[in-house]
C-alpha cells in the first residue's frame, strides 16, 4: 500500500518526513523516480501494523494535509 500526501511547500514535507520516520520507527527514506506515476520528492517506506497506520493517518489529519491510499 502507498499513501501519498499532498504538502505543497518543499521544506514541510522535508520536515513531515523526519516526523513519519520518527513514528514508523525502523523505516528507509528514499527519492522516488523509478515510478513515473508517483510525483514526489520524498518516500518513506516502511512496513507498520494497523495501531501504527492509525496514528500516522490521524497525524496527517491533524496537519491538515491531502492523502491518497493507493494498494498495490
Amino acid at each position: 500500500m502507498f499513501l501519498t500526501i499532498h504538502i505543497k511547500d518543499r521544506e514541510e514535507r522535508i520536515k513531515f518526513a523526519q516526523v513519519v520516520r520518527q513514528l514508523l520507527g525502523e523505516s528507509q527514506t528514499y527519492i522516488p523516480g523509478t515510478r513515473k506515476i508517483w510525483k514526489s520528492d520524498i518516500g518513506v517506506r516502511a512496513t507498520i501494523d494497523p495501531k501504527t497506520y492509525k496514528s500516522l493517518v490521524a497525524l496527517i489529519d491533524r496537519k491538515g494535509y491531502n492523502y491518497n491510499t493507493i494498494k498495490e
